[in-house]
């Protein structure tokens, strides 16, 4: 109840700030209020995710963290509840939900003004931002720096929890996100008004190239099927834009009031507004299935822990140890497989659905560490194309599987 007549207030300042006409849908947008009356009936799981690799995509009308499948957009279930007591941590607006490479999953919440922390299993660990913070948006990283978006015009870094670090880019622009290259360089969505694009800036965050204007981007994410390529959801333009870095705009598709973005594993995107989470087709632009409803947000990869199993009587399935690097992977992936004892051992790849794909390896392993490499082949010879796979490893009685990501 308290949230709740605290969110009005907020709502009745904005509007008296913006005269008797009322705030427009893209004040409420980059304010952090919606503009729409709050839902507390959010979706249920169908099933329990297993986890591995996961889309994690924040919902600020019931203020939750929900899973998706990387490949075709499924919905998963919930990664994180609201702490209702607010004694931890309390959603407002949650609007990224990034892991850190601590493996870590921060996410940005635009109304608290805070960047919280959990831990692999959904567990609350420390506030990773707040000092300073007022209006958060998007997140990255850049090695173990933690940048934060802010509607009060720059991006501020963070070296360690709560640690601010100082300002990276602070030059008049309002950015909604951003996110880092390989090579240092960042990709930046600015909302200013005058000049909303998006922009190139340097490794220092002092220059930067106009690649292209769009009304109010959002989200930019890098296309997962189609290197050096990138992605990004604007809200006021309603649409979707594939680009290079040279600006050069590859494809658009509409989408009212766009979010995020992601490139699925079946080449499909996925992406968000204010009604929820769509698949659509990039060959029409059309919404294939809406996989949830709700106030969608960024979207995320992040590679969470397995939770275990359970067998007969509730007893956890004995598992043999299993690691896959690097995990998403473009030529060949290493699968490490331990065993505590000699045993008949099966490392097999498998599609998301149930087709087995390759035989890595089957025969006796010693008790020790074991490396088999999948170079992205099926059986037949044929190379596969881009996704989500399942690696199972069957050692005697013991059981385990992990997903891994193949990129093209």
């Amino acid at each position: 109840m308290m949230k709740t007549l605290a969110v009005l207030a907020v709502l009745a300042a904005t509007c008296a700030a913006f005269g008797d006409g009322g705030p427009t849908p893209e004040m409420l947008e980059a304010s952090g209020l919606s503009g729409e009356a709050p839902r507390c009936d959010a979706p249920q799981p169908e099933m329990v995710s297993d986890r591995g690799l996961t889309l994690l995509i924040p919902d600020s009308e019931a203020d939750v963290i929900a899973m998706f499948n990387p490949e075709d957009g499924t919905y998963e279930g919930i990664f994180v509840e609201n702490d209702t007591t607010g004694t931890q941590y309390d959603f407002a607006t949650p609007v990224n939900a990034v892991q850190g490479p601590d493996g870590n999953v921060y996410v940005s919440d635009q109304l608290s003004d805070i960047v919280y922390v959990f831990d692999g299993y959904g567990e609350f660990l420390w506030v990773g931002a707040e000092t300073g913070l007022n209006n958060v948006r998007g997140i990255d990283f850049r090695n173990d720096t933690l940048f934060v978006t802010s509607g009060d015009d720059y991006v501020a870094m963070f070296s360690g929890p709560d640690e601010f670090a100082g300002y990276f880019i602070q030059d008049g622009s309002d950015p909604f996100d951003i996110h880092f290259l390989d090579d240092g360089t960042c990709l930046l969505a600015n909302i200013q008004g005058s000049s909303d694009d998006i922009r190139h800036y340097e490794a220092d965050g002092q220059s930067y190239t106009s690649l292209f204007s769009v009304s109010f981007p959002e989200q930019i994410q890098a296309d997962a099927e189609n290197p050096d390529h990138y992605l990004n959801a604007a809200f006021s333009a309603d649409q979707i834009t594939e680009f290079m870095l040279d600006g050069t705009i590859v494809d658009t598709w509409n989408l009212d009031g766009g979010r995020g973005i992601y490139r699925l594993g079946n080449g499909n995107l996925l992406a968000t507004n204010g009604e929820g989470v769509h698949e659509i087709d990039p060959a029409t632009g059309s919404i294939i299935e809406t996989e949830y409803e709700g106030q969608g947000r960024f979207i995320e990869l992040a590679d969470l822990p397995v939770v275990a199993t359970e067998g007969p009587g509730g007893a956890p399935l004995p598992s043999a140890g299993l690691s896959l690097r690097p995990n998403p992977f473009r030529s060949t992936l290493s699968v490490e497989v331990s065993v505590p004892s000699a045993c008949r051992t099966e490392v097999m790849v498998y599609s998301l659905g149930g087709r087995l794909v390759r035989n890595l390896f089957t025969g006796t392993m010693d008790a020790g560490s074991h490396v088999t490499v999948w170079d992205g082949r099926g059986d037949s010879g044929q190379m596969m194309e881009s996704g989500t796979y399942l690696v199972r490893v069957v050692a005697g009685s013991a059981d385990s599987v992990a997903k891994v990501n193949l990129l093209r």
